[in-house]
């Protein structure tokens, strides 16, 4: 059985993981009064320029207004082909292209299992305009990276939006689409 931890121990902890699974900003900090220009930020993302994050953090990210999303596909065990599993991908982005001014994402195909994990930006305190326009979100596990930007939330979005190496979480990103 694991030993009690001191409450300053345990405060230490709660500090470290709020600003990394935290949930939205509270309520008086959300106002939504600066919302990310999507189409602005997709034209830079296009342009594959190499302070793509640096931008994003300086200049797009408020967590007063926006939000960043992790996803990961709940059924990648049925995921037979890279080609079925792209498709997928495709079909998600085309059904999500009616709120496309509110929201950027980037999603992978990730090793042979061929797991799918995505990143998204959304203007707003959480994801609910994806949900009432694309169905198939239901089949992703969605979870809030942040709110505050520090420096293991800005690891985590670097991993998604600019991946090292070709890879995300030590597996190989074996295709990338972006909604853009």
């Amino acid at each position: 059985m694991a030993e009690e931890q001191p409450p300053e121990v345990k405060e230490e902890a709660r500090k470290f993981m709020e600003g990394l699974v935290g949930g939205p900003p509270p309520p008086s900090d959300f106002t939504g009064d600066n919302p990310i220009d999507m189409a602005e930020l997709k034209a830079l993302y296009k342009t594959n320029s190499s302070d793509f994050m640096e931008k994003f953090w300086s200049t797009y990210y408020d967590p007063s207004s926006t939000s960043i999303w992790t996803m990961v596909y709940d059924e990648a065990d049925s995921n037979e082909t890279l080609e079925q599993t792209s498709e997928i991908v495709k079909d998600f982005m085309k059904k999500t292209e009616s709120i496309d001014d509110h929201c950027f994402g980037v999603v992978h195909i990730l090793g042979k299992e061929l797991e799918v994990e995505g990143l998204w930006v959304f203007n707003g305190e959480d994801p609910e305009k994806i949900f009432a326009a694309n169905e198939d979100t239901s089949w992703f596990t969605w979870a809030q990276l942040g709110p505050y930007a520090n420096d293991l939330v800005k690891k985590a979005g670097s991993n998604y939006l600019c991946p090292e190496d070709n890879k995300l979480h030590g597996k190989e990103i074996r295709s990338t689409e972006a909604f853009c």
